[in-house]
């Protein structure tokens, strides 16, 4: 497809790292998704690096937006999931949200072409520093010296390049896929993109999408 038909931006303005969750972050990253899902015309998908962050910051996002939202749930039965994104794919021609989790079968499963014209990954889901995490880690230092890169860091961008995969499904599909939150812009995160993708950084994100979609 096309490159111009997909823009990949890295907004450094807020996190979802542990120390700094709180009220006041939810609703900041509320506050940023609803402007890009009210400006951009038909469905986005936002994915979440767990249930709970999505649900803290759905919350806040209710009140950012009057587009209808889809929520995935833990342990949800194959004919839910089917309802529900079924639902979704009908609302396309006004617009909808799908929230996710990064490793819930939407994030990595899905496949809607012409449906989604953006998609939003907020926040790293990063492993848990469990026993098997700090292993893991040990083993790739101990093998390559880049224990952190590949047994922590590297991971967590892989789900996230699976979410943004779930943008572009056609070579005549056309989407914004937003990285949301200030880590994808730190050097350790960033080299792990794929050149070719050609990451943008900014701030100002509006006026990057409004160019992007043509307003």
């Amino acid at each position: 497809f096309p490159k111009k038909n997909r823009l990949n931006l890295i907004i450094p303005k807020t996190t979802t790292k542990f120390v700094e969750r709180n009220a006041r972050q939810y609703a900041e990253i509320a506050k940023v998704c609803g402007n890009i899902i009210n400006l951009v015309d038909g469905n986005t998908a936002i994915f979440f690096p767990s249930y709970d962050l999505l649900q803290n910051i759905q919350e806040f996002l209710v009140k950012q937006t009057q587009k209808p939202i889809f929520t995935e749930k833990s342990a949800m039965a194959k004919q839910e999931k089917e309802l529900l994104l079924a639902n979704f794919r009908n609302h396309k021609q006004n617009g909808a949200i799908l929230l996710g989790t990064s490793t819930g079968s939407f994030g990595e499963g899905i496949d809607m072409p012409g449906v989604l014209q953006a998609v939003i990954i907020v926040g790293l889901p990063l492993n848990k520093p469990d026993i098997e995490a700090r292993l893991l880690i040990e083993y790739y230092d101990d093998k390559f010296g880049k224990g952190f890169e590949y047994g922590y860091v590297l991971p967590a961008i892989t789900k996230c390049l699976q979410n943004a995969g779930r943008c572009i499904r056609s070579e005549t599909d056309k989407g914004a896929i937003i990285f949301l939150d200030e880590r994808y812009a730190w050097q350790n995160y960033y080299q792990c993109f794929p050149e070719e993708w050609d990451m943008e950084v900014e701030m100002d994100y509006m006026g990057v999408l409004k160019k992007f979609v043509g307003k």
